[in-house]
């Protein structure tokens, strides 16, 4: 049964919401969801866009909004934090792989940040949210850059969308367009299969393919020639794919306890993201100098 989360505000999760799924008005934004949870200009405006403009043109709700946004803010963050331990050159040219919308690029604004992704609608409102950066449509597979164009890539959540039989290929194609001994992050999901994984499910995403291990990764890694420096747990809550999961979310949205408590639950059951920093292979270097100096 669905209440009308509007007649007691902050009180009705989302999940019961009579309000939730159907399509709005901007002022109906505003005045049943933006009071209800005390949401942003900003928020409000991202929920209407996804409604109206993007390809998918679906009624998110402020609660799966916020912690998709959350997760992704964790994520980004802890890339920065690996980059700023390395030396990489002041104003460096950097690459988003699967950007989206880019609500983090404010954090590598010290970068020439380039977003790339697949949907044009996204990469059109980061380029009105960011005039500064570039943007570019590109298939992830086979990049239209040059070799070593880049001094960083950030690739986050991406590698587990792609088919087991296309991740090396993906491995290869981010140490061509960066530079010899430049930095890779990449962020995925743990495929690390456990008993809890067994009964809930293996997968955090149903679109996602077979999430990857940690050995997996390093095995990737090393047969394109990088070197993997270090491998950390975000801190962030992910669960597994189903809609028990997204019904929890809604449950626990008003609570930071609760939510820490769930994150600290879904994680002894394997369920977490890691963040990778990897250095590209640094042969390449030797071989693009003495095949300059042929020239």
């Amino acid at each position: 049964m669905l209440l009308d989360g509007s007649r007691h505000p902050g009180r009705v999760p989302c999940l019961f919401c009579v309000h939730a799924r159907r399509r709005k008005r901007p002022e109906e934004w505003r005045s049943l969801c933006g009071r209800c949870r005390d949401l942003t200009d900003d928020e409000l405006d991202v929920l209407y866009w996804y409604q109206e403009e993007d390809t998918d043109r679906v009624v998110v709700s402020p609660t799966i909004l916020r912690r998709s946004r959350e997760n992704s803010d964790a994520r980004y963050r802890a890339g920065r934090a690996a980059l700023d331990g390395r030396d990489l050159p002041r104003g460096g040219r950097l690459l988003d792989i699967g950007c989206g919308i880019s609500a983090q690029a404010e954090l590598f604004a010290d970068f020439r940040y380039v977003g790339a992704d697949l949907n044009r609608p996204r990469l059109g409102r980061g380029h009105r949210s960011h005039p500064w950066a570039q943007y570019a449509v590109q298939d992830i597979t086979r990049m239209g850059w040059r070799d070593a164009a880049f001094d960083a890539i950030l690739c986050l959540e991406v590698i587990e969308h792609l088919p087991i039989a296309a991740r090396a290929g993906l491995m290869r194609e981010l140490f061509r367009v960066l530079r010899p001994g430049g930095a890779l992050v990449l962020s995925t999901p743990n495929g690390r299969l456990t008993p809890w994984k067994r009964v809930l499910g293996r997968k955090c995403e149903r679109s996602h393919e077979p999430e990857l291990t940690r050995s997996e990764v390093a095995a990737l890694v090393g047969e394109a020639g990088g070197a993997l420096r270090f491998v950390e747990s975000v801190d962030n809550l992910i669960l597994p794919a189903g809609k028990a999961s997204a019904g929890l979310l809604h449950l626990v949205a008003a609570s930071d306890r609760w939510q820490r408590r769930l994150q600290r639950m879904a994680r002894g059951a394997g369920y977490e993201t890691l963040l990778y920093l990897i250095t590209a292979p640094v042969a390449a270097r030797a071989g693009a100098e003495a095949a300059g100096a042929r020239r």
